[in-house]
This record gives structure tokens, sequence and C-alpha cells, in this order.
């Protein structure tokens, strides 16, 4: 092999390692336009950017490479907007005041299903909340609303409870897991090992129980 193949080869090779990203974000909230978008980690200093880029008329786009495939949050200003995956291909995002969006890069599509099954549920369970106050209010009983209630609530928090605990294992071996796992776990002022984080590490593969946040979570609980 000649040297120059040699380095064309290796030139190749290193491409192929790096992580591409190509995102076109747009936004209908007003407020955002003007502003500068940053897709970073929030940190105990701040926030570490991988790019940035100005919202004009409700668009903003972002391109890059990375190492690898990475879990980061978009922020427009000092406001963490929503979870984004960089990884390669052309990724879509969609911000309204009503939802967010991330489609077009297969874990992107993967968390928005995600989320959009979990909101779902979250729906039922504050519809659930509204109504039980509104007989409390009309006269009614706790026993009478437990009643009316309960059971379908339980339901609903056992099937949102199995919704989480699947994505974690279903992801396992992705950058999705042990982010979700974070997300799951800061619900709590402290570590605590719920039956779910249980069922969660039970069969988890050792790249994930060595995943340095979960690690930690799960040596502050004892385990």
């Amino acid at each position: 092999m000649s040297k120059a193949s040699y380095i064309i080869l290796l030139a190749l090779l290193l491409c192929s390692c790096a992580t591409n990203y190509n995102v076109q974000g747009t936004t209908s909230i007003s407020r955002f336009d003007g502003k500068t978008a940053y897709i970073g980690l929030p940190t105990a200093t701040g926030r570490m950017a991988y790019d940035s880029a100005q919202i004009n008329h409700g668009e903003f786009y972002f391109y890059g490479d990375v190492d690898s495939t990475v879990f980061a949050y978009l922020f427009v200003g000092g406001e963490q907007v929503m979870p984004v995956v960089l990884e390669t291909g052309n990724l879509s995002l969609q911000v309204t005041s009503l939802a967010q969006k991330a489609v077009g890069t297969p874990l992107n599509d993967r968390l928005t299903r995600f989320f959009n099954q979990h909101e779902k549920i979250e729906d039922e369970l504050y519809t659930i909340q509204q109504e039980s106050m509104d007989m409390l209010i009309h006269g009614y009983s706790m026993e009478e609303v437990r009643h009316q209630y309960g059971r379908r609530q339980e339901k609903l928090l056992h099937k949102l409870t199995d919704l989480e605990t699947r994505f974690v294992q279903d992801n396992y071996d992705n950058v999705l897991g042990p982010n979700i796992f974070m997300l799951l776990t800061s619900q709590t002022p402290f570590p605590v090992m719920t039956d779910q984080i249980q069922t969660i590490i039970k069969k988890a593969p050792n790249e994930f129980l060595q995943h340095p946040y979960v690690r930690q979570y799960l040596i502050r609980c004892g385990y």
C-alpha cells in the first residue's frame, strides 16, 4: 500500500468513528426569536455547549460532529427546553408552546415516541385528579372518590412505571438507557432503591451498570 493510500484510508477510518449531526429547528414561540439556541449539557458551573445558533424568524440550525453519540439538551437562552440525541443523520426539532418533538434519526424517534406515550398517560392521570377534586368540591367523601377513581388511577400508575422500566431495559446498550434512568431517579431528593430501580438493574448488562451516573447512584443506595 502506498503512503498516499494509507493516509486516505486512515482519514476514512477516523471520519467513520465520528458522529456527524445535522439539526434543523423550528419554533413558534415568539419570545425565542432573536435569542441564541444551544445544544449541550447542564453542568455544576453552568452549561457545556456542543453547538449554538441564533433563532431567526423561528428557525435555527446546528451541524457538526462529535466523537460519539451524545444525549444532550436544547437550551434557549438560560432555559432548558428538551432532550436531544446528537447522532449521525438529519434531525428535525419542533418547539411549540404545547409540545417539543425531535424526529428523523433512530434514537430521537424512539425517544419522542416514549415521551408521547408518557405524556398521554400523565394527561389521563391529571384528568382523574381534576375530576376527583370536582367530586370533593361537590360534597362527595374521599372514600367515594377512591371508589370511583382509585382502581383506574392505580392501573395508570402501573402502566406508567412499566413504560419507563421497559424503555430503560430496551435501551441498556445506548445513550437513552442510562440517561432516562437519570431522569427517573432525579425525581427524588436522595437515592432510593425502589422496586422499579431493582427491576431495571436486575438484568442490566455490565456496560449499563458501569455508567458513571448509574454506578454512583447504586453506590449511594448501598448496592
